[in-house]
């Protein structure tokens, strides 16, 4: 008399794999592609909320607050690469730098430029203008901005041609 054994052949466990290999040869690139929709979206809030941020504390200070990319801890870059992250800061009376926030650098794989090296506002929320530009993985067609006009309004955009 037989028994009756509970478990899998190896047939069956051989097309479960066949089928889990094709369902992530369908799906995985797919997350790729949802993940850095996400990490981009992140990216460009984050730098939206900074610049918002930066024209309130102008405001509200009721002086001129300076936004640019980090070259060290303690002072600006000079090129249009944000990409290392992003300092605001206001110059006292006796010229002394208060950094009020800053965020931390972006993914290595990623390219932000900035229309130039320093955005300011001034005490009555005007600013000097400018945009920032988010190229996940260099890919301009997926590429987001956050452009700032010198009557001080942010603004989200897709910018598609400018990595």
């Amino acid at each position: 008399m037989m028994k009756n054994k509970n478990g899998f052949t190896l047939v069956e466990l051989m097309v479960t794999i066949v089928v889990a290999g094709i369902i992530l040869t369908i799906g995985l690139p797919s997350l790729i592609s949802a993940y850095e929709s996400v990490r981009v979206n992140r990216s460009i809030e984050r730098i939206h909320n900074l610049m918002s941020f930066a024209r309130n504390q102008a405001i509200s200070y009721g002086a001129t607050v300076n936004v640019c990319p980090f070259a060290s801890a303690t002072s600006c870059g000079t090129g249009t690469n944000w990409k290392g992250g992003i300092r605001v800061y206001l110059t006292d009376a006796g010229g002394t730098d208060k950094e009020l926030r800053a965020i931390d650098g972006f993914d290595t794989n990623d390219s932000v430029k900035g229309s130039g090296p320093l955005i300011t506002f001034s005490a009555d929320g005007l600013s000097s203008s400018g945009s920032i530009i988010y190229c996940p993985n260099g890919k301009a067609s997926e590429s987001q901005s956050v452009t700032i006009s010198s009557s001080g309004l942010i603004s989200y955009g897709a910018d598609g041609n400018s990595c």
